[in-house]
């Protein structure tokens, strides 16, 4: 039985690497409309497998670091993924912080404390000097976390799955920036 790396705690979470075991309440948020409705569309299971090596498993082999495992701490409960991931932006490869929560955890701080938390970890211990987070125009939950975790805000134009030009808004955070 392989041993599951604790990245780092809050207050009120552990964030943790994803296992297997985890993907069926992954697949939950992102076979779900109303989670993915800021994405092109929802993922089945072989595509939330497929994104999950990539940005999880994949990640952690390669970079070190990937999307995590967001746990209650009192619970145990899995309330979604947190982490950092390299995107393509305005000025290539960046890392990204990104965040997916089920709903019943929306509204109540979690996503904010574990984008904060991630941000700190990424400056204090990953010795990152730049942090992004990528948001839809239209995504104003998101925008509303990255807005508190974040120092300013940008517009940056990519090409989406489809190969069509999209404006995402490109929140930035730098360690010498006061983060």
């Amino acid at each position: 039985m392989s041993i599951v790396r604790e990245i780092l705690r809050s207050d009120r979470l552990v964030l943790r690497e994803i296992t297997v075991a985890d993907l069926p309440a992954l697949e939950r948020i992102f076979c779900d409309p109303l989670c993915m409705r800021y994405y092109p569309s929802v993922k089945d299971a072989a595509a939330t497998r497929d994104f999950f090596d990539r940005l999880a498993f994949g990640s952690y082999e390669k970079n070190g670091f990937g999307l995590w495992a967001v746990i209650d701490r009192d619970s145990g409960d899995l309330l979604g993924d947190c982490g950092i991931t390299l995107q393509d932006t305005s000025r290539g490869m960046e890392p990204e912080l990104g965040y997916h929560l089920w709903p019943d955890y929306w509204g109540k701080g979690y996503a904010t404390e574990a984008a904060l938390a991630c941000r700190d970890h990424a400056f204090s211990v990953m010795g990152l000097s730049r942090l992004v987070s990528i948001v839809s125009l239209e995504n104003l939950p998101s925008q509303k976390v990255a807005e508190r975790v974040h120092q300013r805000r940008e517009v940056f134009s990519k090409k989406n799955a489809a190969g069509e030009t999209v404006e995402r808004y490109l929140y930035i955070s730098e360690k010498n920036s006061g983060a």
